[in-house]
């Protein structure tokens, strides 16, 4: 190997030019080293210690620094839930049906449907009150609308459904659950099937079974949870019949 710096002859292996000292550093072992030497010309003379390689600064030529948190990352990564695609300030992930919080307001609800929660709910009641009395050798008894007709429990699931409805009305401005019926079609429909319950027990006199000098009459429950049923249905009833006769009229 030739010293580059005074082209005198040296062995393969050595280290410094034996003339002038210069670092002598085969070409593999420079283009394997990471490090920065010196130029030529400028070695540690003979019996010098051997200058130390500069490397360079930690973690160069392997990329940038990592991107700070809380700012958009590298092009190189996929950006996480919440930033733009196209670069911008952070969005928090929203829930697709924020569902608003519930707050019980009366004023939600019509006229009609507070008459018609009163009158349910006394409906209800009335199906535990004395319904028919019995008379007969001297004594007399009463008996609740459920004694008589166990089937009278229809009645109070149909109004917990109802009265559940109108609080789901009262509660929120628009409602969580989106029934496939409207509003007024649909209390036409439970008040009416409440009233035609209420009636069947009404008229559906329990028999004596046969024994004679029994009576059986209705007691003053019958006629609170019928008049109750007819003011339940009456609200949305009566302006849709009159409406429908109207109608009819007018295409006679």
């Amino acid at each position: 190997m030739n010293c580059p710096q005074c082209q005198t002859p040296n062995q393969q292996d050595s280290a410094y030019c034996a003339n002038c000292g210069t670092q002598l550093v085969p070409a593999a072992a420079s283009a394997q080293s990471g490090g920065y030497m010196p130029p030529a010309g400028q070695g540690a003379p003979a019996g010098q210690p051997t200058p130390a390689a500069y490397g360079g600064p930690t973690g160069y030529g392997q990329g940038g620094p990592a991107a700070p948190t809380g700012q958009y990352p590298p092009p190189s990564q996929e950006p996480p839930v919440g930033y733009p695609q196209g670069g911008g300030q952070y969005q928090p992930p929203r829930p697709s049906n924020p569902v608003a919080p519930f707050q019980f307001d009366l004023n939600r609800l019509t006229r009609a449907d507070r008459i018609i929660g009163v009158a349910t709910l006394i409906t209800m009641i009335s199906i535990w009150l004395p319904w028919f009395s019995v008379t007969g050798f001297g004594v007399s008894g009463t008996g609740s609308g459920t004694d008589a007709h166990g089937w009278l429990w229809l009645v109070f699931v149909l109004g917990l459904l109802i009265l559940a409805y109108l609080v789901m009305r009262a509660g929120w401005e628009e409602p969580p659950v989106r029934l496939p019926i409207a509003h007024i079609p649909l209390l036409i429909a439970a008040t009416g099937l409440q009233l035609l319950l209420v009636l069947i027990g009404f008229f559906d006199m329990p028999g004596n079974d046969g024994i004679s000098g029994i009576s059986i009459g209705w007691a003053w429950g019958a006629f609170i949870g019928l008049l109750a049923a007819i003011v339940a249905a009456a609200p949305v009833t009566v302006p849709w019949v009159r409406s429908y006769l109207e109608g009819r009229r007018a295409s006679a």
